[in-house]
């Protein structure tokens, strides 16, 4: 009699385990999203998961694991266990699901670093109440999220106190004053009426506006060097004093375009998803142009692709009119003074950003 239910206890675990492996995660579906595509560093967002089982049969438990960049800080978790590393993390979480059911889990994360983060899928495994079978299926997700760059107040950013920049940009684009003319222009599409000037335009037959000195020809381009040194190629030595450049650069491009300067970005990085080459975004201005600067240095790669006296040889073939050039930088190298002198003797103005070692003040 014993080895009877013996027998049939093994029959009946052998059945149960075979139902398990082929049904458990047969009309099982995932998903997952933000609830934001692009945010800024230190801001904090959802991540929802929804998992439904299609099926009478049950779930006793079910265990979910996904890889994911360090940058992103979830919240604890019960359910949820977080094994962290330098700079990925492995999310493991275990539940049940019961027949014809569909579950939300919701979890807290802040986006502590910028960058663009990419989740490329999640493993679910499940199985019978006991553990005999185990099935794995891959759920592809191909979810992204972009992390601009924190923008700090411009009262932050160590600019040069006794320079063009502030003595000559600061009225033109740091600090606006409409009541700054420097002569008048052609109408052009997008002016306000309020801009004609009406002498000029009865003395010339042509519609005249005034030329603001802060928005008509001039616009500003930041030149972000990603060398901690002169002789440094390649890989980024120091991350988080670059970082803390590319926080500068996003602040002060954000704070130009705000005061509707033509702005651009030139940087000897280069960008996640894209070629190895260096990452330049032509002078512009409005909400698409900051979300195109803002989303080229959150995809920024630390590592060099150029030198930077490279980059402005580039610019002196190109002859750009009318540029001002921001160059934010660790270091000024021999090769990068000559090449920036070079720009100041043909015209366009040149200032520096340097970049201090040790920790944010």
């Amino acid at each position: 009699m014993l080895a009877w239910l013996l027998v049939n206890a093994v029959v009946l675990l052998a059945l149960l385990a075979w139902v398990y492996g082929r049904y458990a995660l047969r009309h099982v579906g995932y998903a997952r999203h933000f609830t934001k595509e692009a945010v800024f560093a230190g801001e904090e967002i959802e991540m929802v998961e929804r998992i439904v089982n299609r099926k009478l049969l049950p779930l006793p438990w079910v265990r979910l694991e996904s890889m994911m960049a360090s940058g992103l800080v979830f919240g604890r978790q019960h359910d949820l266990d977080i094994r962290s590393g330098d700079r990925f993390q492995n999310h493991i979480s275990l539940f049940s699901l019961r027949s014809y059911r569909q579950i939300v889990r919701r979890h807290k994360v802040v986006c502590a670093k910028r960058g663009y983060y990419v989740l490329e899928s999640a493993t679910m495994t499940a199985g019978d109440p006991i553990g005999l079978s185990r099935p794995s299926r891959r759920f592809p997700l191909a979810l992204t999220l972009t992390v601009y760059p924190e923008v700090v107040p411009m009262r932050e950013v160590p600019l040069p106190a006794h320079s063009w920049l502030g003595d000559v940009t600061v009225r033109r684009w740091i600090v606006e004053d409409p009541f700054l003319t420097a002569g008048t222009r052609e109408y052009r599409a997008g002016d306000g009426l309020r801009s004609v000037n009406w002498k000029a335009t009865a003395r010339t037959g042509r519609l005249q506006v005034h030329r603001k000195e802060f928005t008509a020809d001039h616009r500003v381009v930041v030149c972000l060097n990603l060398e901690t040194h002169e002789r440094m190629w390649n890989a980024v030595l120091e991350p988080e004093r670059i970082e803390r450049a590319i926080r500068y650069a996003a602040s002060i491009l954000s704070h130009a375009i705000r005061e509707g300067i033509d702005a651009g970005l030139l940087s000897n990085g280069w960008t996640f998803g894209g070629p190895k080459e260096p990452v330049r975004v032509e002078a512009g201005g409005g909400a698409v142009q900051r979300t195109a600067l803002l989303e080229s240095l959150a995809k920024l790669q630390l590592e060099t692709s150029v030198t930077m006296h490279a980059l402005l040889d580039d610019e002196l073939a190109r002859d750009p009119q009318e540029t001002d050039y921001l160059i934010v930088s660790c270091h000024r190298g021999a090769a990068l003074e000559e090449r920036a002198e070079a720009l100041r003797r043909r015209g366009n103005g040149v200032e520096w950003l340097l970049v201090e070692g040790g920790r944010d003040r």
